[in-house]
């Protein structure tokens, strides 16, 4: 784990915030980042895994009209992820991803774009993650070390 995340949980877990993800196309990737940390069972609530249009809408809530609208792979469907599996699991920060990471283009979302939606405090951040230089799991990974970038960012976490 690099420094950068176990500061992020270790900031946390001092100031008593708890963490949920709703996944797609990483799929799980985050949670399991996050659990590898001792003692992570005092920050992490839990999450989703959402990898269908389905999951997102039926487990999760995402309005379908939304997905219509701007497609699953969108600013406004992170946000959803984020909002929802905070509210669902009561924790103090929602993280939520949607992406497309190949082989193919998803709603016409090209290979190598993704969202990231974070909300705490009540207000949600959404970013656009652009990289089709990396391979699938390289894209994946990347995107979970930019969670962590964008979480201490907001929380101001010293590294």
């Amino acid at each position: 784990m690099t420094h950068r995340k176990k500061a992020v949980i270790e900031y946390l877990k001092i100031n008593e915030l708890t963490i949920s993800v709703a996944e797609s196309f990483t799929g799980g990737l985050l949670q399991s980042t996050i659990v590898e940390y001792p003692g992570s069972s005092k920050i992490f609530e839990g999450g989703f895994v959402a990898y269908s249009k389905w999951g997102k809408i039926k487990i999760l809530g995402v309005p379908a009209e939304i997905i219509r609208e701007h497609g699953v792979v969108s600013s406004e469907v992170a946000a959803e992820m984020a909002s929802s599996c905070k509210r669902i699991m009561k924790s103090s920060i929602g993280i939520g991803f949607t992406g497309a990471a190949g082989p193919g283009r998803i709603n016409g979302k090209p290979v190598g774009t993704a969202w990231l939606g974070i909300n705490i405090k009540g207000k949600t951040k959404t970013y656009l993650i652009n990289d089709a230089s990396r391979g699938r799991n390289d894209f994946r990974q990347y995107c979970v070390d930019v969670a962590f970038k964008e979480l201490a960012r907001l929380l101001k976490v010293e590294e």
